[in-house]
């Protein structure tokens, strides 16, 4: 009867010893995401209670270059479901002041359900938006001075179209990677960067953001815009807009969201005439497991970029494809052209 009793234990611990060595095996094959942290802008959000409100922040009116008037912009948004609305009016064109309130153009966005913000586009040096805050300069000498500037104000600010500066064949309009990381290091209070502009003019701001990131990720996030920096309605309403998540729409609360990230970017390239956008519902992320899904409907594929390439195509994407990124992101595609992107994952740990 002992010896039986031995004869078992020692098969269970035989038994019980290579599930052991083999479960060791399948977790260095397969990795573990147990140290690894996903820190995204999206945690904490209830789809179901949370609203998604559309909103554009850099247009243009008659007090500058633009083609309306501030009363005609502002009816123009309304009219199309816009709940948030920055006029961003150059301070290089016919006035430094900012085109505001919006009440000096018998309009209340109390009264049309809408948030104004106060806004201006600095525009004599690399055009930079100054959001909640009265400053404008057509005579100014840096930039640097201009994120001092907003920052006195309290104001939030950010870099407009770069393509048209990294592209630039001109000497004093380029700038380098290491001018926007170098600013964006210093001056917290810029939210980031346009990745769209009006009916995308320059693609290659995508590839701007991209590089941004793989530099200054995981220590500063740096959130994608997209709006439509309307000058002539017919070539730049409606195509490019963001997306802001919110428990309900207050002041507060949107400029809280554009400097926590709660937000996405949208594009459609037939503007008010175009198909719908995808309808971001759920994105669930698993860090324990390493995956990042995102649930959406009006969905033809969803992309995950990291580091500027296309690594994953689907619904949910498995970390462990990418163990060296430090970020990924998704573009979510629907017909005609239509997407919506969000703000970057930021990867950290041992994966």
């Amino acid at each position: 009867m002992q010896t039986v009793e031995i004869t078992k234990n020692r098969k269970f611990l035989i038994s019980g010893g290579i599930l052991f060595v083999l479960a060791l095996i399948v977790g260095v094959i397969v990795g573990t995401w147990e140290d690894v942290t996903i820190e995204h802008p999206y945690e904490g959000i209830d789809w179901e209670s949370y609203g998604q409100y559309k909103a554009n922040l850099h247009t243009h009116t008659l007090l500058s270059d633009g083609k309306v008037d501030p009363a005609g912009v502002i009816d123009m948004y309304h009219d199309h479901g816009y709940k948030i609305l920055a006029l961003t009016d150059h301070d290089t064109k016919k006035l430094e002041v900012t085109t505001w309130p919006w009440k000096e153009f018998d309009r209340d966005p109390g009264e049309l359900g809408m948030i104004a913000i106060e806004g201006n586009e600095i525009s004599r040096l690399h055009h930079i938006n100054s959001f909640y805050s009265n400053y404008g300069d057509a005579e100014v000498n840096s930039e640097e001075e201009v994120f001092q500037q907003i920052a006195q104000r309290d104001g939030l600010a950010a870099f407009n179209h770069p393509g048209r500066y990294t592209e630039s064949k001109k000497p004093e309009m380029k700038r380098s990677l290491e001018w926007y990381c170098d600013h964006l290091r210093r001056h917290p209070h810029i939210l980031g960067l346009e990745v769209y502009n009006q009916m995308d003019r320059y693609p290659s701001d995508r590839n701007t953001w991209d590089s941004v990131l793989t530099e200054l990720l995981p220590e500063r996030p740096v959130w994608g815009m997209a709006n439509d920096d309307m000058h002539v309605p017919a070539k730049s309403f409606a195509f490019s807009w963001n997306i802001v998540l919110l428990t309900e729409l207050n002041d507060a609360l949107v400029r809280d969201a554009l400097v926590e990230g709660h937000f996405f970017f949208a594009h459609s390239p037939k503007g008010k005439d175009g198909p719908p956008v995808p309808v971001i519902e759920e994105i669930a992320v698993d860090e324990r497991s390493g995956t990042i899904r995102i649930q959406a409907s009006g969905c033809e594929s969803i992309e995950w970029i990291a580091e500027g390439e296309v690594v994953y195509h689907g619904e949910e994407i498995d970390l462990s494809l990418i163990p060296d990124a430090k970020y990924v992101r998704a573009m979510i595609h629907g017909i005609e052209g239509t997407v919506v992107g969000t703000q970057p994952f930021i990867l950290q740990g041992e994966k």
